[in-house]
């Protein structure tokens, strides 16, 4: 659909940048040639090799880069073979740099050549709402900026309120529209619409004493990326989550837990009427068997710290599933596919989605698809968003009737 269209993605410093990763990858999926073009702060939040990888060509966070010697005038020669740029996530900082005509990095430059510059604003809420903000943004709006957002939801600070970037998904019909003139072209799949489904995600912790815990390296990204994608095909989700710095989607119930006897006392709250349980988080296996009142002091050379198992949800889900669809995850760090297939087998799973150890912290995933039936389905490294809609799909291809 954008074949022979080249576009410029623009990223600044929010944690809002992940979700361009979704939408670099659907551009390139539909034919354009993508540029990334990343702020300082930007770099510090998403690695640029990780756009580089989705592009497919280098990634410019600075004009005088030697690995973009081969584009002579960089900003120049960028701007003059796009046909748009896209900014998204956008900051204060860089719609007020734009407004004034400050071109001091890499972005701003090209912003300020550019022909016709896409913005999604993302930002706190208070930084939104102010003055000099929006007066600066209405200095944009009058020239050659377009801006789509931010939409109201749950932000990074833990508010609920105006600041959230647009989805990736608003950003790409927004593209089609001034690029194709084709408005609302993009089909959403409903096809998950009012369909129940529960959704685990995050690590848990197990308390120590009042400071210290047991706990993993779960970053929940990959739950909530199902929790996200479920939502946009229309399910109704139910997710809880273990501590994380992630902003849930909106239009979803969110319960947060802390402990693995939270979450299996929430879980058994909510299971009823699920047609669909996703146990994506990471609970412990084991937890303190006491658990101290007053910090622990450093009096001793040593102190022994006994153990002892938690209740196994997964398997206690199994034994009463009523109908329920029951995904389970397997990370391992050796025997993936042998430890994933008993694991299906003795906690009476219908489908489970296994992967090593070293992906719980990363935005991308190499995973394997395993059904009921023994059938293995291999995926090749994918953003987790991806991922989380390839599982929806396995569900779908398996349970559609019952569904």
């Amino acid at each position: 659909m954008l074949s022979n269209k080249t576009i410029i993605v623009g990223i600044t410093g929010g944690i809002a940048a992940y979700k361009t990763c979704s939408l670099v990858s659907r551009l390139k999926a539909e034919g354009a040639d993508v540029w990334v073009v990343m702020t300082d702060e930007a770099t510090k939040l998403i690695s640029p090799l990780t756009f580089r990888t989705l592009s497919k060509n280098p990634v410019i966070t600075s004009l005088t880069d030697e690995n973009n010697i081969h584009l002579p005038v960089p900003h120049i020669s960028l701007s003059h073979k796009a046909d748009l740029l896209v900014i998204s996530p956008c900051s204060a900082n860089t719609i007020g740099k734009m407004a004034h005509g400050i071109a001091d990095n890499a972005l701003t430059t090209v912003a300020l050549s550019a022909q016709k510059v896409l913005i999604a604003p993302a930002m706190n809420n208070l930084m939104w709402e102010n003055e000099i903000v929006q007066e600066n943004l209405k200095k944009l709006l009058k020239t050659k900026f377009i801006s789509i957002g931010p939409n109201h939801g749950p932000l990074a600070c833990g508010d609920t309120n105006i600041g959230r970037m647009s989805e990736p998904d608003e950003i790409y019909e927004k593209i089609l529209e001034i690029l194709l003139g084709k408005k609302g072209t993009v089909p959403k799949k409903q096809d998950l619409k009012n369909i129940s489904i529960l959704i685990t995600a995050g690590g848990t912790r197990e308390p120590i004493d009042p400071v210290r815990f047991i706990g993993n390296s779960s970053s929940g990204k990959m739950g909530y990326a199902l929790a996200s994608a479920a939502k946009n095909r229309g399910a109704e989700v139910t997710l809880i989550s273990g501590p994380t710095l992630i902003a849930p989607p909106e239009e979803i119930k969110l319960i947060n837990i802390t402990t693995a006897e939270e979450m299996r006392e929430k879980i058994n709250e909510e299971k009823k009427g699920k047609k669909v349980i996703i146990m994506c988080a990471a609970v412990s296996d084991y937890k303190p068997a006491i658990t101290l009142w007053q910090k622990l002091k450093r009096e001793n050379e040593t102190y022994e710290l006994k153990l002892i198992k938690t209740e196994d949800i997964l398997a206690d889900i199994g034994k009463n599933k009523n109908g329920t669809f029951l995904v389970g995850f397997a990370a391992e760090s050796q025997d993936l596919i042998n430890n994933a297939l008993n694991k299906l087998k003795t906690k009476n799973l219908d489908l489970i989605v296994a992967n090593d150890v070293s992906a719980m912290e990363k935005d991308e995933s190499e995973v394997i698809i395993i059904d009921r039936s023994g059938k293995i389905e291999e995926l090749p490294c994918l953003l987790k968003t991806e991922v989380a809609e390839k599982i929806l799909d396995a569900i779908l291809r398996l349970q559609m009737p019952k569904l």
